[in-house]
């Protein structure tokens, strides 16, 4: 296969790119990237976390599954995955309001630890605005209303889910070794509208980097 774009998305930013039926596309990073995708000849079908999960019985999708559209449509299919970890389908995307929510907790006892191995001690220490912005910055060019950005896909978010039900990170133990990002190669099966950003995680103590994107063509 050939390549025909090749772009980097800096860290904390967003960028949208066309994939066309049949073609592949390859994110490469070592940190998180929220992924979401749209039907490019009919922008109000979008990706639906919900039913990639019902659909395939699963919440945790690798090698061999696909992504499934609000319309029970498969939009993509993953055809390679070099992450160890697991990807993420549970959280949303992070935000202004998110980083703003967060230190609003920053005292209550669930939090307390949370703030303590994150290093946050002042408000400034969290990113000022996430993925929801980089996603519309990164979408502005299409009519795509914010509110109708959908919940993402987390490639390279760490993520298990215990006994109780908790949803358990673990970004330090699945996050690529630096210099070797991990990467996720899908094929489209419907041309495509995608949104990539590139998380900024949680600014002074995260490990926020660029992320690479190539689209390939028979």
């Amino acid at each position: 296969m050939r390549i025909i774009e090749d772009r980097i998305v800096p860290k904390n930013t967003g960028r949208s790119f066309i994939v066309k039926k049949e073609q592949h596309i390859r994110v490469s990073a070592e940190s998180i990237v929220d992924f979401v995708a749209f039907n490019l000849d009919n922008l109000k079908e979008r990706f639906d976390q919900a039913r990639t999960k019902a659909n395939q019985g699963k919440v945790f999708i690798t090698t061999g599954d696909v992504l499934y559209s609000k319309l029970n449509h498969i939009m993509m299919t993953i055809v390679e995955d070099a992450y160890k970890g697991k990807h993420d389908l549970q959280y949303g995307m992070c935000s202004k309001g998110a980083y703003d929510q967060f230190w609003g907790r920053r005292n209550t006892e669930a939090w307390k630890d949370f703030f303590k191995k994150w290093e946050i001690q002042k408000r400034e220490d969290l990113p000022d605005h996430g993925c929801w912005e980089n996603l519309i910055d990164g979408l502005q060019k299409y009519p795509i209303a914010p509110e109708d950005i959908p919940s993402p896909f987390n490639m390279f978010q760490g993520m298990e889910i215990d006994s109780k039900g908790n949803l358990i990170w673990r970004l330090d133990r699945d996050r690529p070794e630096p210099g070797q990002p991990a990467f996720l190669e899908l094929r489209a099966e419907m041309n495509g509208l995608v949104g990539v950003s590139a998380c900024p995680e949680l600014g002074k103590a995260g490990k926020a980097n660029d992320v690479r994107v190539q689209i390939f063509q028979d």
